[in-house]
């Protein structure tokens, strides 16, 4: 009887790291430095903004910490509202991570995602998806926070 307690208390104590560790809620915070920008007048109000940023990617609780560059682009409409998507690709402590996403109008985080394949060293199998929220912006830099969950 202690012998088959013993031998469940494994089974799920290995279920229930594998599980774990198979998606893992990964958080932290992101700053980008504008280098390169310049905004298009499409005509009827509406306007196209590309930027390359320089930055960086912080986590204490994932792997997804680097420096790198992201490219943005931003569709912004006569009533106020934009529509932004971004690409970024960060070198992190054993490899190099990308991300990807962008921001609906009228909402109020964005999203990210992280395609499997789409890293190295470390970060090869990594999958992840996730919101993000912009705590500061200007012209110039732009700093916020992401949660998500991952899997490695």
């Amino acid at each position: 009887m202690r012998i088959l307690a013993s031998s469940s208390l494994l089974i799920f104590s290995t279920l229930f790291t594998g599980a774990v560790y198979a998606s893992q809620t990964c958080s932290g915070n992101w700053t980008n430095t504008n280098t390169i920008r310049d905004k298009i007048d499409l005509g009827d109000g509406i306007t196209m903004t590309t930027s390359i940023n320089k930055g960086s990617l912080t986590s204490q609780n994932s792997k997804q910490q680097g420096i790198g560059a992201c490219t943005n682009v931003t569709i912004s409409y006569p009533d106020g509202t934009f529509r932004s998507f971004y690409v970024c690709a960060r070198r992190g402590e054993n490899g190099v991570f990308v991300d990807h996403g962008g921001m609906k109008p009228k909402a109020k985080n964005g999203t990210w995602n992280v395609d499997k394949g789409t890293g190295t060293g470390d970060y090869k199998n990594l999958s992840a998806k996730g919101s993000y929220k912009i705590k500061l912006i200007d012209d110039a830099v732009a700093m916020g926070t992401f949660e998500g969950k991952c899997k490695y």
